[in-house]
């Protein structure tokens, strides 16, 4: 007998295992959100929201992980610096996936960044294509997520060292009718049992 058969015989017609009851490892819930907001954002050294990215998800269970799998379609001008950013229920946002600070070979980190880009080629280069970036970020107690079956929302924040850089989400850096292409992005959340 197969062990599909035997778990049927064990559960019986149509029962159902509580999500509680599910063992460590085991995805609960996968639910992709879909990012279409298009378009520039003008950068400074203050972190500004990137439009679209805001995207909230709840947990079947109050103590599981989340698996958070962003896939961004993106391009830079110039120096950019990438945030993910939490916000638990009402609460306010924070700095997730924060990184390491310290120093290495005379560069010192100032951490908390999810990505940074460093992009001047000319116009017609591939640098101002739309290329597919792909972020996965596991959220649990350790990285400040708390036991709640609230709403929990991420969102990415860009900034720059100066105020002549640019972040171009789900279309192409170059302003010119022929390259205009406009795509989407997405973020998955995967539910998974503690």
């Amino acid at each position: 007998m197969s062990n599909a058969r035997n778990l049927a015989s064990f559960l019986g017609t149509g029962t159902k295992v509580p999500s509680s009851n599910m063992p460590s490892g085991t995805v609960l819930k996968v639910q992709t959100n879909p990012i279409t907001a298009f378009g520039k954002t003008d950068l400074t050294t203050s972190y500004a929201d990137v439009a679209g990215t805001e995207q909230s998800f709840t947990r079947a269970v109050s103590n599981s992980k989340i698996l958070v799998c962003w896939n961004l379609k993106l391009t830079t001008f110039q120096n950019v610096f990438i945030k993910m950013n939490r916000k638990i229920g009402s609460g306010s946002y924070a700095v997730v996936n924060a990184g390491a600070t310290g120093t290495d070979g005379g560069r010192t980190s100032q951490g908390g960044v999810l990505g940074t880009f460093y992009n001047t080629t000319s116009v017609n280069a591939m640098g101002y294509g739309i290329h597919a970036y792909q972020y996965t970020f596991l959220d649990e107690a350790g990285e400040g997520l708390t036991d709640t079956t609230d709403a929990i929302t991420y969102k990415i924040t860009v900034a720059a060292p100066n105020t002549t850089s640019d972040f171009f989400l789900n279309i192409s850096g170059y302003d010119g009718n022929n390259y205009n292409y406009t795509t989407e992005s997405s973020v998955t959340f995967m539910e998974i049992a503690g």
